[in-house]
């Protein structure tokens, strides 16, 4: 008797009241549709270390709040997320490999500091996202 009230409570309880899942709000970034074509001012890929440079994505996010980054591909070619500059600590950085169209690829940035990024088939397509401390 005490085995199936149990059974029956384990079973039924999570039925009733399922766990709440909490997720912290993640930054999306959309990669446009038409950005495979370069701006009329790019030059080469040495722009991306011109302190000139405007990087077309600038955000800063806060750990522990909204330092999940998803970027989506809405164009209907594919792209990349490389990071090439990254704070002291943030090695191992996973890339992106190919996002196809209506794909994605999500980070999770833990270590402060600024990160810069491009596509490494479209070097204008490039974003800079600097992580604070909550």
């Amino acid at each position: 008797m005490v085995a199936a009230s149990l059974g029956g409570y384990f079973y039924v309880y999570p039925a009733l009241f399922p766990p709440q899942k909490t997720t912290l709000p993640m930054t999306v970034i959309h990669i446009p549709k038409g950005s495979s074509i370069p701006p009329t001012d790019w030059h080469n890929f040495t722009d991306l270390s011109s302190p000139t440079f405007h990087y077309p994505v600038n955000m800063t996010v806060t750990i522990g709040m909204n330092n999940t980054i998803e970027w989506i591909n809405d164009d209907p070619i594919a792209h990349t997320v490389y990071f090439f500059q990254f704070p002291p600590g943030a090695s191992n950085l996973p890339q992106s490999g190919l996002i196809l169209q209506g794909k994605t690829f999500t980070v999770t940035l833990i270590v402060p500091g600024v990160y810069k990024y491009f596509c490494a088939w479209h070097n204008w397509l490039a974003g800079q996202i600097t992580v604070k401390l909550a």
